[in-house]
């Protein structure tokens, strides 16, 4: 022991002033000399609080853990500073027995004691004050177990992670709520294994709030792997969220994990995922779609084709024209629309193949998509069907011609004025006025052998 660790020590024991002795057990634990450590353990039985809190102080500061024991003791005394500064002080030694003595103020009656208790696990950070921290979710008090959520929120570690799933147990909303904003705030995907568990709880709170904290941390994240492993969560919610991230990645891998969810057991979310790789729209989104042709079944073979459309590429149409082979013929319908919403020529030849479906509903779709490319080429072939009594799509025909608008087409309408059935000449009278009201000049058609456009009785 040094001369000015010596003098400090008489001060300590004898200085009649509560005011000096303070000062002086301050003074020794600035020395850091442990040979103080057993003049200041004394002096926490000193009569004055504040030399009791000096001193629980410079133990603190000299970090010796053999002061652990007589610190922990202090958490008894019936002064509030007295207590928070031993418990700062335990904070600062670390050791898993200092752990057990701060724990012990989340008993206390006095809020700011807990708070300090809080506080001082919360700077430990080991997985003993980790454990420390979640004693508190066994308690009633819904503050305390607040700020104990917040503390592990700060602690980046697993254990941290894992209590605040611990806290979504809670019978709280508050708490709960507490948990997963502080879940969602901290964002690392390392216990989305442990969530996804925690969303087999039988209790619908507790699986209301694993949801809603799993949605936090993947909306947080852009790592595909993390996104890939949320879509096999059992919630809905969780693998819609991880369907927009993934949309908003658009990697290639993104891509595949996207054309992966096409087949999820939720129509819905099959739909959204449709959406994404549209929205995409890279050859890899669509490669992938028309493999996935030869996959899945026919309510999802729909869909894909419904996407196929709406991307458009060449790619996209050699696969329309495939699944106008469909055996369903929903799926057959929605390729044939999809081939017109393309805008590719390309897909003309298949549309005609298509006109002579089994199905009229199909039929229909042909129809109407030739229209929308206006294929001239369609002509010949959509009067023929016009003229054809037992055809059941002559509507959807006058259209297509009305659409395509070339003196050949018109011509067709013109005779259909003629046609036994009512409604088509009507129809075929409505469509040549809206010609003539779009100001394409009806005289060429005089000269292929039609020189009136009335509606015959």
């Amino acid at each position: 022991m040094n001369e000015n660790t010596k003098s400090l020590k008489k001060k300590v024991e004898r200085s009649v002033f509560a005011g000096n002795r303070a000062a002086a057990a301050k003074d020794l634990g600035e020395t850091g000399d442990p040979d103080a450590v057993p003049i200041l353990l004394k002096a926490l039985e000193d009569s004055s609080p504040k030399v009791k809190t000096a001193a629980a102080e410079a133990l603190g500061t000299i970090n010796d853990p053999e002061a652990v024991p007589e610190l922990t003791k202090m958490l008894a005394d019936p002064e509030s500073s007295v207590k928070k500064t031993a418990i700062i002080a335990l904070g600062k030694i670390g050791t898993p027995e200092a752990v057990s003595g701060i724990v012990k103020g989340f008993s206390d009656s006095d809020k700011f004691v807990q708070k300090e208790s809080v506080k001082a696990l919360m700077r430990i950070g080991s997985p003993e004050a980790v454990s420390g921290l979640t004693k508190t979710f066994g308690c009633s008090d819904s503050p305390l177990k607040k700020i104990s959520i917040m503390a592990l929120g700060k602690i980046n570690t697993y254990e941290a992670a894992c209590g605040l799933i611990k806290a979504l147990e809670d019978p709280d909303n508050r708490v709960r709520q507490q948990a997963v904003e502080t879940l969602g705030k901290r964002g690392n995907p390392d216990v989305l294994t442990n969530l996804m568990e925690t969303l087999k709880d039988s209790r619908q709170p507790v699986q209301e709030a694993a949801s809603e904290a799993l949605r936090k941390i993947i909306g947080a994240s852009e790592s595909v792997p993390v996104l890939v492993k949320a879509l096999d969560s059992s919630d809905r919610n969780v693998r819609k969220a991880s369907i927009e991230a993934l949309w908003k990645v658009g990697t290639p891998e993104a891509v595949s994990a996207l054309l992966r969810e096409i087949d999820d057991s939720d129509w819905y979310l099959r739909s959204r995922a449709a959406d994404a790789l549209v929205d995409i729209a890279s050859p890899e989104a669509a490669l992938g779609l028309v493999k996935a042709l030869d996959i899945y079944d026919g309510p999802v073979r729909k869909i894909i084709v419904s996407a196929l459309g709406k991307i458009g590429t060449i790619e996209t149409v050699k696969g329309l024209v495939k699944a106008l082979d469909d055996t369903d013929n929903s799926v057959r319908e929605a390729a044939a629309l999809g081939l017109g919403k393309t805008g590719k020529t390309e897909a003309i030849p298949g549309l005609l193949k298509a006109l002579h479906d089994t199905k009229s509903t199909v039929q229909e779709a042909a129809a109407a998509s030739l229209g929308d490319l206006k294929a001239k080429e369609a002509v010949p072939e959509l009067i023929k069907i016009l003229e054809d009594p037992e055809a059941l799509i002559h509507k959807a025909v006058i259209s297509a011609l009305e659409k395509i608008g070339t003196p050949e087409a018109i011509s067709g309408l013109a005779r259909a004025l003629e046609n036994p059935d009512t409604a088509v000449r009507k129809a075929a009278s409505k469509a040549l006025e809206n010609v003539e009201k779009s100001g394409i000049a009806l005289e060429k058609v005089k000269s292929i052998g039609n020189s009136s456009f009335e509606v015959s009785e």
